[in-house]
């Protein structure tokens, strides 16, 4: 299992340890949450999460661009996760799960 740091004082002793700048980490941490989620939505590692500037991609298992999800981009889920963790990674399942309900995932 990846790290996911769950509060910013995590994400901090993770920072240091990896001697990686906090952002980072974070940016790291929530990607892995993702990845996660996605693993766990279709019961297997057959989707990729990444996070670029548009927000969230997912790829398939062939590394085709299946959607990409622009309400979850990184920077703001980095700022956001430093004052209110929790929300955030409960932000990330929500949009995810949506993902799978509507049918854009399967």
């Amino acid at each position: 299992m990846h790290e996911i740091p769950e509060t910013l004082a995590q994400a901090q002793a993770l920072a240091d340890k990896l001697n990686e700048p906090l952002d980072s980490v974070i940016q790291g941490g929530l990607r892995n949450w993702a990845q996660e989620l996605l693993d766990e939505g279709i019961e297997g590692g057959y989707l990729t999460a990444i996070f670029t500037e548009q927000g969230l991609e997912v790829q398939d298992i062939n590394n085709q661009h299946l959607l990409t999800e622009t309400s979850l981009q990184a920077a703001p889920l980095v700022d956001r996760f430093k004052t209110e963790p929790h929300a955030t990674l409960l932000l990330i399942q929500t949009k995810i799960r949506q993902l799978f309900d509507s049918g854009k995932l399967h």
